[in-house]
């Protein structure tokens, strides 16, 4: 049975009612609802449908219901869930699905057992009890299947949960480590040692960006003069009549040969005056012209050796590569070691010129070396390739850090194959596959069976005999049931298809259609869950009590029943049956269907003055009460109000003075003063006819203007009336 409703969601008034909140007892077997009309009984009633097979409902297609059974809880968003339990339901639905909407003179043919075929109601019984059998092991198996497939869901979050964040990606879930897993064909080969992994990983987290490098600093040759010109210059020595005072001092000889320029063309001494033309003749032997240009190009040699070379900048080690940086970094190492040797040599070189300078006559020797050349080629191109190496790599690094997360990735996809408990949990999920199977297998072959046992049933259905049965209780004789030649039954009346059929006979028909239906096709109502929505809709009074007493007495067997309905006095009839010793009766409840406004429907336990008496009246009476002391300011709370004082003033005022004239006449029984009736009769009539809150904020402060009428009238009432207003505070206390 159902035990409580758990939620509603997307339920049209029912949308988040939450029963584990909600006040409401557990259902019985037995369970009578009542509220007003548009409460949301119908609406309840198509919620309970939702926990039936696939069926077309008038709720939003998203609308959805949990409902306990026993410790467990049925979903009906889950296909095992829905159809567990058989709901049947009598509503404005059913009618419409049912019969005929043109002139409901037709219906869908019933196949029900008679006593000549009781062999094959046996039969599909047996069938049904086996097939609940199988559904059971099904489920229980699936449970099973649940539970492994949830052990290995929770492996693979955990696993993918795991790479990303190694890989540092969150988007990286178990669906794409399952689909990574799917392709291995050898997932052993695709797992990595520690160190392995964490070079994969560090691969592929590395975020640096490079740049292309499309040029490097040149670096020239050395220049002119080599060792050989070198070798040249120490050796020639020039041919001269020597002055040995200049020779032997090399300032003085400096000094005296910068000085002959200014006697180039005159051979007064530019210093003092006289005739220096002996010494200058001795001089220009002495700095001979030989002399002259081989002290020009020694000095000219010096000072190509001594001009800087030029200082290069490479690069920073930041901006090249990983791969590549110990190859620039030896490269450039030699290429500064090669640098510092030339300048070196060189520094050398300079000061063997300097000393031929200083002794021209004297032949100097220089050591050989070695052509260096070669050497800085060499450097050159290497520094050429590892530019080449790094450029190339920019190409490949977005593929390479690619490729080392696909590493880690299908190292993880490997372990979720391959780490302890696996291989089980892969063939125990294979086993339990295989066991769905079958068992699947003898459902459909159960159900075959029960649709052959019907097949055969159908050509004897009694059905029409037994909703003629019905009629003739509910309607008398007018209207008789037979089966048509189109596999439907039809309604007859006076021989003729029972065409124009008033509202209260096609309620009359509906219902006993329905009654008749719980029992097609060896359906057993002990395992049937019926709600039964309004079913004296139209009809008089007279039928309102047969109505009653026959789902009483048809329904008692059924496995659980609920009957909603707005009218009083067939929900007092109903309660009256299921009360014994003042208090319902064992496996019976009783539940108020309300709702406040606009807002959503609430289910909760039957009030005691509704229990306790068969009057609508004091229920209405109970209400106002609650106005008259209510102390909330909210609008909302109120707006019940006009629609509930007029009710009671139609009783009341329909019972004092019995005419068809409108309770508007009737005022002056509770008030002398016509302009207390009119303020009344505003309130009364403009309130309980307004299609929003916005007629009602036409009132200053409805609130407290409810609460006023409500004394108003209360006070009327005990001063008219006070037997009357006494004894009904005292039996709504």
């Amino acid at each position: 049975m159902f035990r409580r409703i758990e939620f509603i969601s997307q339920a049209a008034v029912w949308n988040g009612y939450d029963g584990r909140t909600s006040a409401a007892p557990d259902f019985a077997r037995y369970n009578l609802i009542y509220g007003w009309n548009a409460s949301g009984k119908t609406t309840l009633s198509r919620v309970f449908g939702l926990l039936n097979g696939p069926t077309v409902s008038r709720l939003p297609a998203d609308a959805h219901v949990r409902v306990s059974v026993g410790k467990e809880v049925l979903d009906s968003r889950k296909e095992q869930d829905r159809g567990r339990i058989p709901v049947s339901i009598f509503n404005r639905d059913f009618i419409d699905a049912n019969l005929q909407q043109t002139d409901y003179t037709q219906a869908p043919a019933l196949f029900i057992v008679g006593e000549d075929n009781i062999r094959l109601s046996n039969r599909i019984a047996s069938l049904s009890r086996r097939r609940d059998r199988v559904a059971e092991m099904y489920r229980s198996v699936q449970t099973k299947q649940a539970e492994a497939s949830a052990s290995r869901e929770k492996a693979a979050t955990d696993l993918a949960r795991d790479c990303g964040t190694m890989l540092g990606v969150r988007d990286f879930r178990a669906p794409n480590l399952k689909g990574i897993q799917r392709r291995l064909t050898a997932p052993a080969d695709h797992l990595l040692d520690a160190a392995t992994l964490q070079a994969m990983v560090n691969q592929a987290r590395d975020q640096s960006e490079f740049a292309f490098i499309s040029n490097l600093p040149v670096v020239v040759h050395p220049l002119p003069p080599g060792v050989d010109d070198i070798a040249g210059l120490l050796k020639e020595t020039p041919r001269q009549n020597t002055i040995k005072r200049l020779a032997d001092d090399p300032a003085l000889s400096d000094w005296v040969r910068t000085g002959l320029r200014f006697h180039e063309h005159s051979t007064t001494c530019a210093f003092c005056g006289n005739d220096a033309a002996q010494a200058l003749e001795a001089y220009a032997n002495h700095f001979s012209d030989e002399y002259r240009r081989q002290h020009a190009a020694i000095t000219a040699a010096i000072g190509r050796l001594e001009q800087p070379r030029q200082v290069h900048t490479f690069p920073h080690e930041k901006e090249w590569v990983p791969d590549v940086r110990p190859k620039i970094q030896a490269a450039l190492n030699r290429l500064a070691t090669w640098e510092a040797q030339e300048i070196e040599l060189r520094a050398s070189w300079v000061g063997l010129l300097r000393k031929k300078l200083a002794n021209m006559e004297t032949a100097f020797a220089v050591e050989a070396v070695e052509d260096r050349v070669p050497e800085l080629t060499a450097i050159l191109a290497e520094l050429h390739q590892a530019k080449d190496d790094h450029n190339r790599t920019c190409d490949e690094l977005a593929a390479r850090r690619q490729g080392a997360a696909e590493k880690v990735k299908e190292h993880f996809a490997a372990r979720f194959l391959l780490d302890p408990g696996a291989a089980e949990a892969i063939a125990f999920l294979s086993q339990v596959e295989e066991e769905l199977g079958r068992i699947k297998a003898v459902g459909q072959k159960i159900t075959a069976q029960t649709a052959a046992a019907n097949a055969e049933l159908q050509r004897s259905s009694v059905a029409a005999s037994q909703i003629n049965g019905l009629l003739k209780r509910l309607l008398g004789p007018r209207i008789s049931v037979e089966q048509a030649k189109d596999n439907r039954i039809q309604f007859i009346r006076e021989g003729q298809p029972a065409a124009n059929m008033s509202d209260g006979e096609r309620t009359a028909i509906s219902l006993a259609y329905f009654l008749v239906s719980l029992g097609q096709n060896g359906q057993r109502l002990e395992d049937l869950v019926v709600f039964v929505d309004d079913p004296i809709c139209s009809l008089d009074a007279n039928h309102i009590y047969d109505v009653a007493y026959l789902l009483i007495t048809s329904l008692k067997a059924c496995r659980q029943l609920f009957i909603s309905t707005h009218n009083s006095e067939f929900f007092n009839t109903i309660k009256q049956d299921w009360h014994e010793r003042g208090k319902l009766k064992k496996e019976h409840a009783a539940y108020l269907v309300h709702r406040e406004g606009d807002g959503a429907s609430q289910l909760i336990e039957l009030p005691g003055h509704l229990a306790k008496f068969r009057s609508d009246y004091h229920h209405v009476f109970y209400c106002l009460r609650q106005f008259q002391t209510s102390s909330s300011q909210e609008v909302d709370a109120y707006l019940s109000c006009p629609n509930l004082l007029r009710r009671f003033l139609e009783m009341y005022l329909g019972f004092r003075r019995p005419t068809p004239k409108g309770y508007l006449t009737k005022l002056d029984v509770l008030f002398d003063d016509e302009v207390e009736r009119g303020a009344v009769a505003r309130y009364v009539d403009e309130g309980s006819h307004s299609a929003s809150t916005l007629r009602l904020l036409e009132f200053s402060d409805f609130p407290a203007m409810s609460r006023g009428m409500v004394e108003r009238v209360m006070r009327a009432l005990e001063r008219v009336d006070p037997d009357h207003y006494s004894v009904l505070v005292a039996e709504t206390t």
